[in-house]
């Protein structure tokens, strides 16, 4: 049984295993959160904090039950488990905590190239999974989003180097606070993720063409 922070919830779930800062994602399918009692999410805490403060409301603790994986390994997945049910919640966490743990996530170099490429996906063929398929990363400042007949995106700069990647973030892609020119209003990603977004989580997707793309899994406030 893992004890995690839940980093992405769909389509797919991103976690961090908290007793060792590794992180795993589901398989292609996904698997959605279940709520435990109300009163057992109330009081159970991930750290201490003296001020007992919630970092945001899409950052849960959750317990997660591995099962045998019979599938075959996929090289662009390699953090990839398979789980005998879905993804318990079971508490809140610490701001302190939740901090620590981001910021332990966060590449040492963040100029090195994102998930080991500089383009928007890397070819299928090249991956061989021994290298990470998902990153937490802090861009150098505030990211930008907008969509268009395409897709929701994500406009951020890591390391100087600028990025332009499909958002499946389902909190920013259901946002309707659009701009004429389709840009997301700063106020209504706030609001849909309960804060000014610091963090991304980008991992990359299923192949497409034999490309397998580079995607915004989630994006998470500063706790």
């Amino acid at each position: 049984m893992l004890r995690c922070l839940l980093l992405a919830r769909g389509p797919e779930w991103v976690v961090v295993d908290v007793a060792t800062g590794a992180l795993v994602r589901s398989r292609a399918s996904g698997w959605p959160v279940v709520a435990t009692d109300s009163s057992l999410v109330s009081h159970q805490h991930l750290g201490a904090d003296r001020d007992g403060s919630y970092s945001g409301p899409e950052l849960d603790v959750v317990e997660i039950e591995l099962a045998d994986d019979d599938e075959p390994s996929d090289p662009a997945r390699p953090e990839a488990v398979m789980v005998r049910r879905a993804p318990e919640r079971v508490g809140i966490p610490r701001r302190r905590a939740v901090r620590r743990i981001l910021h332990e996530l966060l590449p040492a170099d963040p100029k090195r190239p994102l998930l080991g490429s500089l383009g928007p996906s890397i070819s299928y063929v090249d991956l061989d999974g021994s290298r990470p398929s998902v990153a937490v990363v802090a861009p150098d400042r505030a990211p930008a989003f907008a969509s268009d007949t395409a897709g929701t995106w994500c406009h951020f700069s890591l390391g100087g180097r600028k990025h332009r990647l499909p958002v499946v973030d389902e909190r920013l892609i259901e946002t309707r606070v659009r701009a004429r020119d389709g840009a997301l209003t700063s106020e209504a990603v706030a609001a849909a993720i309960g804060g000014v977004p610091r963090y991304l989580v980008v991992a990359l997707g299923a192949p497409h063409r034999g490309q397998s793309p580079k995607l915004v899994l989630g994006v998470l406030p500063r706790p």
